[in-house]
Order: structure tokens, then sequence, then C-alpha cells
């Protein structure tokens, strides 16, 4: 009888020290990227916000809400691999946030309607870019924009300005923006004065450092 009573026990305390295993094993499951299930939350979440009137800050609350869910997620991506993930099923035809990428394929750039324009703050650009093993997550200074395309200008081996422009509202002109990356961090950077067609390229003015998030 006693021995019946040890196994018993044994098998009890097996069976214990297999449970933390299982919760591991459920909690790294739940936790996996999933880069059609991101897209696919930010589209919720911008259905949501583009629903809402805003006029005179109605339903301000609740738009502040769904702006902070959506940084949320944007800045959730932890990873060059997630990200790598997110660039092979973004599509621009069917999602609703913008998201632009370099050629190189280190920074992109996700931008959307915040509908907080009674804050001042109508538009929101978040970056996100490889620095190593690292992918960062950077907010960029001056005033946000919805941007239409990020090209590259290769300075050295080891500088590249990342142009990002769009096209002003009033002026037939392309506003553009640079970026550069020193030592891991996202900084601003002149833009030489340039014609390309009936285009002029403007001088962007450099604010200060980026706020740069490292995604671990």
């Amino acid at each position: 009888m006693r021995s019946k009573t040890i196994i018993f026990l044994f098998m009890g305390f097996s069976a214990l020290l297999q449970l933390p295993s299982c919760n591991n094993s459920n909690n790294k499951q739940l936790n996996q990227f999933d880069a059609k299930d991101t897209l696919a939350e930010l589209d919720t979440l911008l259905t949501q916000l583009n629903s809402l009137e805003s006029e005179d800050c109605n339903n301000l609350d609740e738009i502040v809400t769904l702006n902070e869910k959506i940084r949320g997620i944007v800045e959730g991506i932890k990873s060059p691999k997630e990200f790598n993930e997110l660039l092979s099923v973004f599509n621009g035809d069917k999602h609703k946030i913008g998201f632009l990428v370099s050629e190189d394929e280190l920074l992109g750039v996700f931008s959307w309607q915040t509908k907080m324009d009674c804050l001042g703050h109508s538009i929101k650009n978040i970056a996100l870019y490889i620095s190593g093993d690292k992918l960062v997550a950077s907010s960029l200074y001056g005033k946000p924009m919805i941007y239409e395309q990020i090209a590259l200008e290769k300075l050295d081996s080891n500088k590249t300005i990342y142009l990002l422009s769009t096209k002003a509202t009033k002026q037939n002109t392309t506003v553009t923006k640079g970026y550069t990356i020193i030592n891991g961090v996202l900084m601003q950077s002149e833009v030489r004065l340039s014609k390309r067609g009936n285009n002029r390229y403007a001088i962007s003015a450099i604010e200060k450092e980026t706020d740069s998030i490292t995604s671990h």
C-alpha cells in the first residue's frame, strides 16, 4: 500500500512539473506575431475611427483611445523578422493604414488621419527602422504628413539619406523631408534643393532628434 502511495505522489509531482511548460507553450502561441492579424486589427481600429464624428471635438475620448491602440500596435512590432513579415503581406490598395517602405527595406513609415484636429494633431507618423539586429520605433518631428514616397540618396557607404516626400496642397510643389540613421538613431537631415520636372524639392528644417524606442 505504501509503494502505491509513493507511485501516485511521484506521478502527481511529475504532472505539476509539466504544467509550467504547457503554460509557457500556450503563452508563446498566444504572443506569436501574425502579420495578417496585425494589419486586420489596424483596419478594424481605423474603420471604427473613421466612423466617428470629430467636429467640435465630438467623441474625443474614444478617438484618443483608438489612436493610442493604433500607436501601440505599430510600436508593438518588435523585431526585423516581424517587420519583414509585415512587408510581405501589406497591400496598399487593401489596407487602410498608410505604410511606405524604403527601397533598401530598412525604413518604414506608418501614417494615418487621427481625427484629433481640435487638438492640433490631424495626422500621425511613426517610423520603424532596422538598426543592427534591432527594430526601432521612432516619432517623426516636424509637421506630420501623409507621405507618398521614400527615396534614397546614398552619400557614402556609411550614410544614406531617406527622402520622405508628399505633394503640397496649395502649390504645384513637392515637400520633402530628409532623415538619416546615425549611431542607431533616426535624425533629420538637410535636403539639397533640386529640380525634377515641375517640382521643386524644398530643404527641410531640422527641428531636433527624433524620439526613438528600441524594441528588444
